[in-house]
């Protein structure tokens, strides 16, 4: 279910927004929603993701790694 947000961005923000839809033939709710959807993909992903499994690390870092779920799920 969609609902509807009031927010305030930066007007030149908004412009390339509405520029972009036009070229790319969508709605500028689909290009926000979007983008706000990446974001929260790359804010939730785990050490894993992030680093695309290459790293140079401390242990500290390497044991959180192998405590992840995905790690043994690939």
């Amino acid at each position: 279910m969609k609902k509807k947000l009031g927010t305030a961005l930066d007007e030149n923000v908004i412009k390339e927004l509405k520029v972009l839809a036009a070229k790319e033939d969508k709605k500028l709710s689909w290009l926000i929603e979007d983008a706000l959807r990446q974001y929260l993909k790359r804010k939730q992903a785990g050490v894993v993701r992030k680093t695309r499994g290459s790293l140079k690390a401390s242990p500290q870092v390497v044991q959180a790694v192998l405590e992840e779920d995905e790690f043994y799920a690939s």
